[in-house]
């Protein structure tokens, strides 16, 4: 079936553009500024999806014959061989099916509807779900004032972050939504679980998808149920998805790391004794924009009921014995 394969050879036989402006760059003798290329790059693209339809030596190819740098790191590639997916009706199921192009018109068409010549698909104009605990409003401007900044460096020992938040959770009173791409610590766990049941505060929560399970974890070593989160709402949350000519697709993580309480927004890092880091404080004009990005991360998140985890036991996660999809991951 040759019309699976491309050729990624460079029609006019040039060096590719990320190479081309290393070797500029390392002519010492040159004083020309050398303009950074920020348009789209088709060689890019080629290679992934040769990485992704391939492997590895399908990607090693197709970076040779079109004389580019190998720009993607051993950290990418695990990451698109462990999370990589055929897309249902792709060319490769089909050919595994033994199929042939014309067998298929109707998968062909369902293929090309979901591959058009961006990246990613459009974000759905579907209406985003009620925050139904309660959300306060947003503070007018003359109100807010102007953005005012603090940071708190954990290398700054007068200052322990981990404490400062727990101190900040403790004060809440409107409202706490917490976007987190890793949450294992079981202490703000349970100041959350205070503030949320004993003083009525309102409480969100929005993890990264592929991390859930070491949260997962975390809930089933606490002996937690969801009938510990009486006036809490957890939900998961991935990244962008890519999709590959060839019907492959690569879904990526949120890694965003933002704490609202109240009005006033905190840019966390994780929180460890050893691993450094540092916590940016927002306060005034600037709290609305972040307002709007996870009332925005929010309408895109799934709850935890609907989108589970195989590997994990955790009661919080599993009420019911869930059924297998053909995605890997399980629905109730």
């Amino acid at each position: 079936m040759s019309w699976l394969h491309r050729g990624y050879g460079s029609s006019q036989g040039t060096t590719g553009q990320l190479k081309s402006r290393l070797d500029d760059l390392k002519k010492p003798w040159r004083v020309e500024i050398t303009p950074s290329i920020l348009q789209h790059s088709e060689t890019a693209r080629l290679a992934v999806d040769a990485f992704l339809e391939q492997g590895e030596g399908g990607y090693r190819q197709a970076i040779t014959k079109e004389k580019e740098l190998p720009f993607l790191s051993t950290l990418d590639m695990d990451y698109m061989s462990q999370h990589s997916q055929s897309i249902t009706g792709s060319p490769i199921k089909r050919r595994e099916a033994g199929l042939t192009r014309e067998d298929s018109g109707d998968g062909a068409s369902l293929l090309s509807g979901v591959t058009s010549g961006t990246y990613f698909p459009f974000m759905s104009d579907i209406d985003p779900p009620d925050l139904e605990l309660g959300w306060p409003e947003v503070p007018t401007v003359s109100s807010c004032g102007q953005t005012e900044v603090t940071l708190y460096f954990q290398r700054d020992k007068t200052h322990n972050v981990k404490e400062l938040l727990r101190s900040l959770i403790g004060k809440a009173k409107t409202v706490i939504a917490i976007m987190m791409d890793l949450f294992t610590d079981m202490e703000i766990l349970s100041d959350l679980m205070e503030a949320s049941s004993r003083r009525r505060v309102p409480v969100y929560l929005i993890l990264d998808e592929k991390n859930l399970r070491h949260f997962a974890e975390m809930c089933n070593k606490m002996d937690l149920t969801m009938d510990d989160f009486p006036n809490m709402r957890i939900r998961c949350v991935s990244g962008d998805t890519y999709y590959s000519k060839a019907g492959k697709k690569l879904t990526g993580q949120a890694l965003e790391k933002f704490v609202l309480i109240d009005d006033i927004m905190y840019n966390a890092c994780k929180i460890c004794q050893v691993h450094t880091g540092l916590v940016t404080h927002f306060k005034g004009k600037i709290v609305e924009d972040f307002d709007r990005e996870f009332r925005c991360i929010y309408a895109e998140s799934r709850s935890l009921c609907s989108h589970l985890l195989p590997v994990v036991t955790c009661p919080l996660l599993f009420p019911s014995p869930p059924e297998m999809s053909e995605s890997g991951l399980t629905h109730a």
